[in-house]
């Protein structure tokens, strides 16, 4: 693996309205990034909300996680895909957000008033090991706001690497490792 000294910087903003997948009105995910070029990975470096500044106290800050979901995978997946990708069976014995393998980071924290004045630069983590070789999408927690209030903005610092085939065959079966983890009853 070798870095290639090329940044990206990811911003954006994503609603329910345009989700690829939703779960019961609680949580929905949206892909936002697809490179689908060989020999190339991602570092996540850095996870915040986009700071919207003119009006800093309106919802538009939701908790979020980065997960390696494409849009493809998104479409396909079923309710109990989805419950536990978004960490809601954690309390059934199911998987959390943490032991996900394609959760890569975590933006803010729980509760309304919390994730709308959370400090930007300071409310994430980011999982040291992981790396993004073809898309990222996010799992948004509408809270209690709603589908119409549930807009969550986003800024994103990616470092490049080049990687060899064997080292992305490794990376991807890294990320996809834990993916029927929960799901046999």
């Amino acid at each position: 693996m070798k870095r290639t000294g090329r940044s990206v910087y990811l911003s954006g903003e994503v609603s329910f309205a345009e989700s690829h997948a939703s779960l019961n009105g609680q949580t929905y995910f949206q892909n936002i990034l697809v490179d689908e070029r060989r020999g190339y990975a991602y570092k996540v470096t850095f996870v915040s909300a986009f700071p919207q500044v003119t009006i800093p106290l309106t919802p538009m800050n939701m908790p979020f996680a980065l997960q390696s979901f494409s849009r493809r995978e998104l479409l396909r997946m079923s309710d109990a895909e989805l419950e536990l990708y978004c960490g809601r069976r954690a309390n059934l014995g199911g998987g959390s957000l943490a032991a996900n393998n394609r959760t890569i980071a975590i933006y803010g924290f729980g509760g309304e008033r919390a994730s709308t004045e959370c400090n930007y630069q300071n409310q994430y983590v980011i999982k040291g090991d992981a790396m993004v070789t073809q898309s990222l999408s996010l799992c948004v927690d509408m809270e209690t706001l709603g589908q119409s209030a549930s807009t969550a903005t986003y800024y994103i610092e990616l470092e490049e690497y080049e990687v060899t085939s064997d080292e992305e065959i490794m990376l991807i079966l890294a990320e996809r490792a834990g993916d029927a983890a929960g799901l046999a009853d």
